[in-house]
């Protein structure tokens, strides 16, 4: 009736058309949580692996404001021509110090703004995850 060796293709054959449709499906789990990665990244635009921790804000502002006191020392110094040099370069340095202090607490406030705004994205986007799983029918921790 059927050789032998038939029976051995045929099996091997059925066994390579099950696994790798087995393969192709994977672990629901896994395969639900890419879902719902997605579906959380597309609701909220945070991506979790491209988010960076916001530092620096206050060198940042120090230094614009330092630039802008310079700026503003050479400037209103220039204005008078008989001010000394020495009086000229203390009045700049002056309004770079006073600019740096003012720039650093101005980036060191929108350093935390912006941490702010990322917390609330991520709890948005770990929201809309969890929500997505709970729908799927994944344990949802607290």
């Amino acid at each position: 009736m059927f050789k032998p060796i038939s029976i051995h293709l045929a099996i091997g054959a059925f066994g390579v058309i099950f696994g790798s449709s087995v393969l192709a499906q994977g672990d629901p789990f896994q395969q639900a949580q890419a879902e719902c990665q997605s579906v959380a990244q597309q609701q909220t635009g945070y991506n979790p692996g491209a988010a960076q921790p916001q530092v620096g804000g206050r060198a940042r502002g120090a230094t614009a404001g330092a630039m802008a006191g310079a700026a503003k020392g050479r400037s209103e110094t220039s204005q008078y021509g008989h001010v000394p040099e020495s009086v000229a370069e203390e009045y700049t340095r002056s309004q770079m110090e006073e600019k740096a202090k003012m720039g650093a607490a101005a980036g060191a406030a929108k350093q935390r703004q912006e941490r702010r705004q990322d917390r609330r994205a991520q709890d948005a986007y770990n929201e809309a995850f969890a929500s997505c799983m709970a729908a799927k029918g994944f344990p949802v921790g607290n």
